[in-house]
């Protein structure tokens, strides 16, 4: 079915005649025209123009086209959000795109981008955007994801920074979501809309596609969706120019991204809201006619039937017997968000309602042609959703922007259980029988919790003595995740980043988790940590040999090693530490 639609949208757009271009250098102050744009539904329809001016040089190579627009539905508040692409003519030749507005301005009057500008993106092959993580830990702590978050947003904020004048601002495009709480839509207002270039509407359902939503042309309204399936959340403009299978869309930039592989679907014009602060569209999206491939300052480019590749994500909430299933756009900057808001949603629309505190979570990333991720936690207390959400954002964010090679995520999958109690306990102590033992000797070591209700429990874990020489100390630290990636970092000085994707995944795979108490055995003697690896209680001589080929940044000098590591897991949120000391004795010595 898809397929035979799909050839449909081919024939239309080959039936469709050329369209002439006028040059910016043909076009003068006093010359009037034609635009067109949807203000209902799906039915193009006309307005007046006339041609005040060109700025020269608004922004760097770039020249601007001023025009006032006339028509009825224009008069209320001036130029409507949702406009973004509307092309214009004269004489039946295309001169560009209203794509911009004047703050505060009493008359509808437009920044028009040339349609010789809006060709030219088509040809451009440099990359979409990178972003160097070598300086970030690859831990999860809360700190840490909290900058993994800002440098998203920052750097989509760097990127979407594209109006190039104060009075001058790109018209805005009209967000549409279906099935989000008010509370996941304002989580992606700061991350993108920083400039204000999405005008957020309420949801709207679906109905049924009729034949003519597989046409498209000039003037039609068109919509980008960033998640689809059970919920979506999409921004929708207009279409300026189609020339064969190219369309060219909006007359600025989207997230001006550069090269990007987004759906792109028809949308519907619901109705034009006359506002005082900013008349907009309200619109919803429609079915698929081809995906974005540029995403670039003087316009969006996409091409008609082609078929884009999304990542599915699939939320089974064990507990309620229901699962959500997802597809978000690929991309590195993006795709980490939208995971984000997309499980902070299912939660606040699932859970909330049940005052439910903690999540058991089990769940894979597949990658592939790579070992699968694999994320198996408990998260309790009031920040559960977030906590969780934000692991799953700094994951992603790792993953998709690593120093290898780009990836392809197959799928995202997670088994969730809610409870309503706060799963959390406290390591109060830990209990060994005495503090002097035989090289190899089994430690019996007793753990006891107190819970959120403040009732006690114990647990208990053997331990093999390290085989070191009589008369040596030796230490047990017991802690919680924090704890012991907090240890970790102060005995381990290093800014080696894992560059192979194979040990970036083992790295996330490895992560402390919440349930767990760790137990670490070790010595007050140096040890060398390379790329990754920790080689611990090294001789002198064999410690000076690997020290002298170092590489910078590679490997570290420790304080401490570890001999033996050992975890424990518990039905609970663990918190708390304790450090012993103890020695190795004499066989003689034993009674």
């Amino acid at each position: 079915m898809k397929k035979r639609l799909f050839i449909m949208l081919v024939m239309v757009w080959l039936s469709l005649p050329a369209v002439e271009i006028m040059k910016l250098s043909d076009v003068k102050a006093g010359m009037e025209g034609e635009g067109k744009t949807i203000f209902k539904g799906t039915k193009i329809e006309t307005f007046r123009f006339k041609v005040l001016g060109i700025l020269e040089k608004f922004a760097p190579g770039k020249n601007l086209i001023i025009a006032e627009l006339m028509a009825p539905e224009l008069n209320e508040g001036g130029i409507i959000a949702g406009m973004s692409g509307s092309p214009l003519y004269i004489d039946g030749k295309i001169i560009g795109a209203v794509s911009y507005g004047f703050s505060f301005s009493k008359k509808p009057i437009a920044g028009v981008t040339p349609i010789e500008d809006m060709l030219r993106i088509s040809d451009l092959n440099n990359p979409s955007v990178t972003i160097d993580i070598s300086n970030i830990k690859v831990d999860f702590n809360k700190e840490n994801v909290r900058r993994i978050k800002d440098l998203v947003q920052s750097e989509l904020i760097r990127k979407m920074d594209f109006s190039p004048a104060q009075f001058l601002t790109p018209i805005k495009l009209i967000s549409q979501a279906r099935g989000l709480k008010p509370e996941a839509i304002s989580l992606l207002t700061p991350v993108f809309s920083p400039y204000q270039n999405l005008q957020i509407t309420g949801s709207l359902a679906r109905k049924p596609v009729g034949g003519e939503m597989f046409s498209v042309s000039s003037g039609d309204a068109v919509a980008i969706p960033l998640i689809r399936g059970d919920f979506e959340y999409s921004a929708s403009g207009t279409v300026t120019h189609v020339e064969g299978n190219k369309i060219y869309i909006f007359g600025h930039p989207f997230f001006n991204l550069g090269r990007v592989d987004f759906p792109l679907h028809r949308a519907e014009v619901i109705s034009v809201i006359p506002s005082y602060e900013s008349s907009s569209k309200l619109a919803a999206t429609r079915n698929m006619i081809g995906a974005v491939q540029q995403d670039r300052f003087s316009a969006v480019q996409g091409e008609l039937g082609k078929t884009p590749y999304m990542i599915p994500m699939r939320i089974f909430l064990k507990n309620r017997s229901k699962s959500i299933n997802l597809e978000m756009v690929n991309h590195n900057l993006l795709t980490p968000s939208l995971a984000y808001v997309s499980l902070m949603n299912i939660f606040l629309s699932e859970y909330q309602e049940y005052g439910l505190s903690s999540l058991a979570v089990e769940g894979k990333i597949f990658i592939e042609n790579e070992d699968n991720v694999v994320v198996s936690d408990l998260f309790a207390g009031p920040a559960a959703f977030e906590d969780f959400s934000n692991l799953v954002l700094a994951i992603n964010f790792f993953l998709m922007n690593n120093k290898e090679k780009n990836i392809k995520i197959q799928k995202i999958d997670f088994e969730v259980n809610g409870m309503e109690s706060i799963k959390k306990a406290d390591l109060e102590n830990v209990l060994v029988e005495k503090n002097a033992f035989l090289a190899g000797e089994p430690m019996n070591v007793g753990l006891s919790f107190k819970n959120e209700k403040g009732d006690r429990f114990e647990e208990k874990i053997t331990l093999k003595t390290p085989n070191l020489k009589p008369g040596s100390f030796f230490y047990l630290m017991a802690g919680d995740a924090a704890a012991m990636v907090d240890f970790d970092s102060k005995a381990i000085k290093t800014g080696f980043f894992p560059d192979k994707m194979s040990a970036l995944i083992r790295a996330i795979n490895n992560l402390r988790k919440n349930n767990r108490v760790y137990l670490k055995l070790y010595v007050q003697s140096q040890g060398i940590f390379i790329r990754g690896y920790e080689y611990p209680y090294l001789p002198f001589s064999l410690n000076n040999v690997l020290a002298f080929n170092s590489q910078s940044g590679d490997q570290a000098n420790m304080s401490v090693s570890t001999i033996g590591e050992y975890q424990l897991e518990v039905p609970a949120v663990v918190s708390g530490k304790k450090i012993f000391q103890f020695k190795i004795k004499e066989r003689k010595d034993e009674s």
